[in-house]
C-alpha cells in the first residue's frame, strides 16, 4: 500500500505519503504550506493516535513561504503534539557553507535560520540526530563529480534517490541569501536575534494539542478557515505571503517561456525518486517540489544512462505547482508517467498555467490517459473539469478539495 494526500495549502505545498503492510503505517510529510493553512496540516496529525504521530522522513524542499512557513509552526508545536520524526531534510545556512565555494562567504537567510534553529532545538530536545540523516556531510545536494546519485533507503522498503538540488543550486541560492538577513537587520547564527523575531510573528505562532482550535490567524474575516478561501479571495494575503526569496525578480507569469525559472529558491529545491517497495518496485513518485526542470533532466539522464530510455512513473508531482517556468518539453520526453499531480488553489500566481498542462498533454507517453489531480477546483482549475473536453481529448481531471490518491 502507498498513499500519496495532497493536504490543502493555498498556493504551497503539504504532501502526506503512507506506505507499508499489514498493520505497519510509515510517514513521509513533504512541506508544510505557508502559515495560514498550518491547522490543516495539524488537524490531519491530530486524527492520528498519540502513539501514531511518527514520521519516518520530514522534507523542507526549499526556503519558499508557501513549503517552510507551516513547518516552523509544526515543529514548535511538535512537543505539545507528541508529534515525532526520525529524520528531518533541509539545506540551511549549515549545509550551504558545507557546500565547495570560492568565495568562502557564510551567510543565511531569516526563516532558513529559524527553521534551521527549530530543528536544532528538536535535536537537542529529544537526543537524537535527525538532520540530513542519511547523506554523506549531512548535505542534502548532487556533486555533479560523482557517477551516481544520492541514494536513501527508508524502513519498510521505501528507496529515495535524490534528483535536486546539486552543488551548483546551493552555491547559487546562498550568493543571495545573506541580503535577506540584511533586510531584516539579523546577522548569521544569532539564536537570541532569531528567537525575538519568531516570537514577533504572529502568524509563525503554535497552535497546541486542542483538535480542532484555531485564532485569529486561521480565520478569514467571514470565519472560514483561510486555506478555504476562494482563489481570487487573496488581498489580505498577497503581502505577506510572498515567497522568501523573490523579490526583485517576480513570478513568471502564463506567457514566460518554459523552463524559464530563475529563482534561487527554488533552484535550491530538494526533488526525490521515491520507489516502493524498494527490491521490486511497483510505485514509482517523482516528488518535483519546486525543481528546476533542467536539473531534473540532468539528474534523469544519470539515473538511466540510455538517452533512449524513459523513466517509468506512476506519479510526477508538478513542479512550482504547474508553472510554466518549471516544465520543458524534453523533460517530460523523459519520461512515461500516468498521473500528474497539481497541488496549489491558485492564489497569489494564478497556478497551474494552462500552457504547462497543454505541454503534458501533448507529450504525454505513459500507459493510458494522462490523468490530471487537482487539489482545489478553482477558476485556475476548473478548466479542466469540462467532461466533454476530457472525452475529445482523451484526459481525465480529478479535483477534490484536498487529494488522496491510493496505489
Amino acid at each position: 500500500m502507498l498513499r500519496i494526500e495532497m493536504l490543502p495549502a493555498a498556493h504551497g505545498d503539504c504532501l502526506w505519503i503512507e506506505y507499508g503492510s499489514g498493520t505497519t503505517v510509515h510517514r513521509i510529510l513533504i512541506d508544510g504550506g505557508p502559515a495560514h493553512t498550518y491547522a490543516a496540516l495539524r488537524e490531519r496529525i491530530l486524527h492520528l493516535p498519540a502513539g501514531e504521530r511518527r514520521f519516518d522522513l520530514l522534507v523542507i524542499t526549499h526556503v519558499d513561504a508557501d513549503h517552510i512557513e507551516g513547518v516552523i509552526r509544526l515543529l514548535s508545536d511538535a512537543e505539545a503534539l507528541h508529534c515525532r520524526f526520525d529524520r528531518i531534510w533541509f539545506n540551511g545556512r549549515e549545509q550551504l557553507n558545507a557546500v565547495p565555494d570560492p568565495a568562502g562567504r557564510p551567510l543565511g537567510a531569516l526563516q532558513g535560520e529559524i527553521l534551521g534553529m527549530l530543528i536544532a532545538d528538536y535535536e537537542t530536545r529529544t537526543g537524537t540526530r535527525v538532520w540530513n540523516l542519511g547523506f554523506e556531510a549531512a548535505l542534502a545536494a548532487i556533486d555533479r563529480r560523482q557517477p551516481a546519485l544520492p541514494v536513501v533507503e527508508l524502513p519498510g522498503e521505501c528507496r529515495l534517490t535524490l534528483l535536486s538540488p546539486d552543488h551548483e543550486g546551493l552555491l547559487y541560492l546562498k550568493d543571495r541569501w545573506k541580503k535577506e538577513l540584511d533586510r531584516a537587520h539579523v546577522q548569521s547564527g544569532d539564536v537570541a536575534a532569531l528567537r525575538h523575531k519568531l516570537a514577533a510573528r504572529r502568524s509563525l505562532r503554535p497552535l497546541g494539542d486542542v483538535l480542532g482550535a484555531a485564532d485569529d490567524d486561521t480565520l478569514g474575516a467571514d470565519g472560514e478557515r483561510r486555506y478555504e478561501l476562494p482563489a481570487d479571495d487573496d488581498s489580505d494575503l498577497r503581502a505577506r505571503l510572498a515567497d522568501t526569496l523573490g523579490r526583485g525578480s517576480g513570478e513568471p507569469g502564463a506567457d514566460a517561456p518554459f523552463a524559464g525559472d530563475t529563482s534561487a529558491a527554488n533552484g535550491s529545491s530538494i526533488a526525490l525518486l521515491l520507489e516502493y517497495p524498494a527490491a521490486a518496485p511497483a510505485v514509482r513518485l517523482l516528488l518535483a517540489g519546486d525543481a528546476w526542470p533542467d536539473v531534473l533532466e540532468r539528474s534523469i539522464a544519470t539515473l538511466l544512462g540510455d538517452p533512449e530510455r524513459k523513466l517509468a512513473l506512476d506519479v510526477f508531482k508538478l513542479p512550482h505547482h504547474g508553472s510554466v517556468a518549471n516544465l520543458s518539453a524534453s523533460l517530460l520526453d523523459r519520461m512515461r508517467c500516468s498521473h500528474y499531480l497539481v497541488s496549489t488553489s491558485g492564489a497569489l500566481f494564478r497556478h497551474p498555467h494552462a500552457r504547462a498542462l497543454e505541454l503534458i498533454l501533448e507529450h504525454h507517453a505513459g500507459p493510458g490517459r494522462p490523468t490530471l489531480h487537482f487539489n482545489y477546483l478553482t477558476r485556475c482549475t476548473a478548466p479542466w473539469s469540462d467532461q466533454a473536453d476530457q472525452a475529445r481529448r482523451g484526459y481525465r481531471a480529478m479535483h477534490p478539495k484536498g487529494q488522496s490518491l491510493s496505489f
